[in-house]
This record gives structure tokens, C-alpha cells and sequence, in this order.
């Protein structure tokens, strides 16, 4: 079966199936397949077609910004396996027949977070100290938001992004940053449910998967989270280093059509958390309110 995977950016690895009974729409507008929420894409940006006799073809739609397939600008093309669609940089979609698309995605994009490493981009740290690896993550993402859509189940998404984290590994050293993840995935686990599922997603940004937690209860433990993190003393060379996180707060519902909806929805309310300053949470409009009235104004 025909699928496309994100080969690059944060939703690395997430695959989504093609079939021939309906178009493939692929842009801004919530109702698309795949939802990129940003301004350089247009509502509807591309879509693709899966023939009955086997092709798939890749066509834009009259977008502002324009659709390439390798690097080359297209109207309408046919896909071959292997083929590369962008829309943005940050927004690569690999094409292929192939099951195991979701793994080579995700491989890739850890690949690159070690290179990054050891070229000195990044401080790097033990993914023992995580539950999951980035690729088993978005595996057990996708996997986890098909059974709760079938049992009714809740089902909620958070990211957690270390405040300055670069501006730390500048004045700290790649040690202290190194330390400072470790610290910082310790006592996240601390308040973590046995079950909860935490895994390191790129450079800055942690990843938990709740299962069967209501919104109220993913913002008791949210809190809990960033105040834990806030009131820690990570100690590197006998000096305190004040370590602060923003969060991204997503729950499953029921317009979401995929993983990749939650993924993009969290992704960007920690980026809005992110904008407006450190030490900052945001999610739907009930969460917020949860979070206002038990007294926390850092809010977005």
C-alpha cells in the first residue's frame, strides 16, 4: 500500500496510508490530511491521487508558495518510490511503497540528531533514561491514538521544551548540558505514572504519552512537572544553573483523524507557550482555563 512519511522536523517518522477512495489534501486547513500549520502553506496546498490501477500522482492546488518533488517545482507528477515532496523545508514527505517507511524516517532523523552531537550542535544524552526512543515513540503515537479513537478512550499529548536550553550549552558547556538533561528526565519520571510513556523527541523537547487521563488530570500533572523542574537545583561544577521548562498540552478528540493531528496541535501550542516567555504552558481553550483557575498565570 502506497504511504507517505515525514522524513524531517519534529512529526519525523509519521507515516500516513494512501488509498484509492478518496483524495489525499495536504495544507493548512485543520480539515487536511496533513495539517501544517503554517502561513507559507496554503489551506489547500497539494493533494494526492491514488489511481485504480496503481499510480499515485502529487498535485498542487494553486498554492501561493508552490509544490517540488526533488527539489523541482510541479504542477502535477507522478510519484515513483523513493520520491521527496516539499512544501517547506521543514516539510519533507517521503514516498514509497513500503511497509517500513515510519522506521526509515525516524532512523534517518536520529541519525541526524547524532551527527548534530558530535559535531558539537547538541549536548547529548542516555536514551536509557527514557522509556522510548524518538522513532519507538511516533510508533507508539500513531499506535496508541488508533486504539483510543476505537475504545472512546482518553488519550493526551505533552511536549516539554527546556527554556535557553542552547543559550545553556553556550555559557555552561556541552557537560552541563548534558547534565541538565539527565537531571531534567529524572524528575520528570519522578512524578510519571508507571505507564506513562516518556522519550526525548529532539534536541530541547521531551514527549509524554498519557493514556486514560481527563484534561483535568493532565494539568494537575503538568504542573506538577514544570514546578518540580523549576524548584530543582541542577548543579554543575558547584554552580546552580536555573532550569525552567515551557509546556504543550493536546488531548485526543473526536475531529482528530490522525496521530499527526495531535502531534501538530501540541506542537503548536508549545511553540506559542514558547513565544511568549520561559516557564510558560498552552493547550485548547478548556486547559487553559483549567490551569487559571488553580492559579497559574503563565499561560499563553
Amino acid at each position: 500500500m502506497p504511504c507517505i512519511a515525514h522524513s524531517f522536523g519534529t512529526a519525523a517518522g509519521v507515516t500516513h496510508w494512501l488509498s484509492t477512495n478518496k483524495e489525499f489534501l495536504i495544507g493548512r486547513s485543520p480539515e487536511a490530511d496533513v495539517c501544517i500549520p503554517d502561513r507559507l502553506v496554503s489551506q489547500r496546498h497539494a493533494r494526492m491521487i491514488v489511481c485504480p490501477e496503481g499510480a499515485v500522482f502529487i498535485e498542487d492546488l494553486g498554492s501561493t508558495n508552490g509544490t517540488y518533488v526533488n527539489d523541482e517545482k510541479v504542477m502535477r507528477r507522478a510519484l515513483r518510490d523513493g520520491d521527496e515532496v516539499l512544501l517547506l523545508p521543514d516539510y519533507r514527505l517521503k514516498f514509497c511503497y513500503q511497509v517500513n517507511a515510519i522506521t526509515e524516517a525516524a532512523e534517518k532523523s536520529e541519525a541526524e540528531a547524532t551527527q548534530d552531537a558530535k559535531t558539537g550542535n547538541v549536548a547529548t544524552l542516555d536514551t536509557r533514561a527514557c522509556n522510548y526512543t524518538r522513532k519507538e515513540i511516533l510508533i507508539q503515537i500513531d499506535q496508541d491514538f488508533i486504539q483510543a479513537k476505537k475504545q472512546n478512550e482518553d488519550l493526551a499529548l505533552l511536549m516539554v521544551a527546556i527554556d535557553g536550553f542552547a543559550k545553556i550549552n553556550q555559557i555552561h558547556g556541552q557537560e552541563a548540558a548534558a547534565m541538565v538533561l539527565r537531571e531534567v528526565t529524572k524528575v520528570v519520571n519522578s512524578v510519571l505514572r508507571r505507564e506513562d510513556v516518556l522519550a526525548r523527541y529532539n534536541n530541547d523537547t521531551f514527549v509524554i504519552l498519557l493514556h486514560k487521563m481527563n484534561e483535568a488530570a493532565v494539568v494537575v500533572l503538568s504542573q506538577r512537572i514544570r514546578r518540580s523542574v523549576k524548584y530543582h537545583h541542577f548543579i554543575h561544577a558547584g554552580e546552580r544553573i536555573g532550569v525552567t521548562v515551557s509546556l504543550g498540552i493536546g488531548c485526543l478528540t473526536r475531529k482528530m483523524k490522525s496521530a499527526m493531528n495531535l502531534i501538530q496541535q501540541v506542537q503548536a501550542y508549545l511553540d506559542k507557550a514558547k513565544s511568549v516567555g520561559p516557564d510558560t504552558v498552552n493547550g485548547s481553550q478548556s486547559i487553559c482555563t483549567i490551569f487559571h483557575q488553580i492559579g497559574n498565570k503563565r499561560v499563553a
